[in-house]
């Protein structure tokens, strides 16, 4: 990842460092993993009795999946994301993969298995709300020929690591994330000051498409910034920090609202 200017340029260092370290930390998230120290290593080992209802979890939720999916079985199941990882939050889900080779399932038009997946995969998130520990569990239907980028990656299935955590805080460029940040920030609050104008419901499909545009950009920010640069990367920051102070749900429920008004009538 490029190296932008050290935290020493800055003349609030201390507050930028005190942000950073709100989702950086040493050690991996105490509620799930154990750590282990001898003289020459460290070793994380995940809690076992989470980890196996965690894998009794995904095959639940695996098991919805045996129209598209067929005869085909689970080649492994996965941790990824932040509590696999040093910049865990309390608001930081636990990704769970499960992985699956669809090679010879719907080969010419790969499209209608993906349609199939996300829309089984959509409802399971949309009808079940797991919290293990605080953390919500989302779960997710990968290929096993797809080349993951993620920068640890735990197997729940095997116990073992495949892709270790590496401690490796970022020196970020705090104006750049400040200059995306604010702005989004403005956006949300004024699609929220708008949802109680005088002529809503009238405009509120024009809000609504604007909360969606929104929400769309932002989708985009990350994942532009996560495909160069990776979890620490300035999008996924600007990203964590909207959700960590509240903006993201915030956006959620005005979207929501605002779809709702386009039908109301008096």
């Amino acid at each position: 990842m490029r190296r932008l200017l050290p935290y020493s340029t800055y003349l609030n260092q201390e507050l930028l460092e005190r942000e950073i370290n709100s989702f950086y930390h040493k050690d991996l998230c105490p509620s799930f993993w154990d750590k282990k120290e001898n003289s020459d290593s460290v070793k994380w080992e995940f809690d076992q009795r989470i980890r196996k209802k965690l894998v009794r979890i995904a095959k639940e939720f695996f098991s919805n999946f045996k129209g598209p999916l067929k005869q085909k079985d689970i080649k492994d199941i996965q941790l990824t994301g932040s509590l696999a990882n040093f910049n865990w939050t309390e608001l930081s889900e636990l990704d769970i993969h499960v992985i699956v080779n669809f090679s010879g399932l719907n080969d010419e038009n790969p499209e209608i298995l993906k349609g199939q997946i996300n829309a089984i995969k959509f409802r399971w998130n949309t009808e079940h709300q797991i919290k293990i520990r605080g953390h919500e569990v989302e779960l997710f239907i990968n290929d096993s020929n797809e080349h993951h980028s993620e920068s640890a990656l735990f197997s729940l299935l095997d116990n073992k690591w495949i892709k270790n955590p590496v401690y490796d805080p970022p020196e970020i460029d705090e104006k750049d994330i400040d200059k995306k940040y604010d702005s989004l920030v403005y956006d949300i609050e004024q699609l929220e000051t708008k949802l109680t104008a005088a002529d809503l419901p009238s405009n509120a499909k024009d809000l609504y498409k604007r909360c969606i545009r929104t929400k769309e950009r932002i989708q985009k920010i990350r994942k532009e910034y996560l495909r160069k640069g990776g979890d620490m990367s300035i999008g996924n920051l600007v990203f964590k920090k909207l959700k960590n102070k509240g903006y993201i749900e915030k956006l959620i429920d005005t979207t929501s609202k605002a779809y709702d008004k386009i039908y109301n009538e008096k």
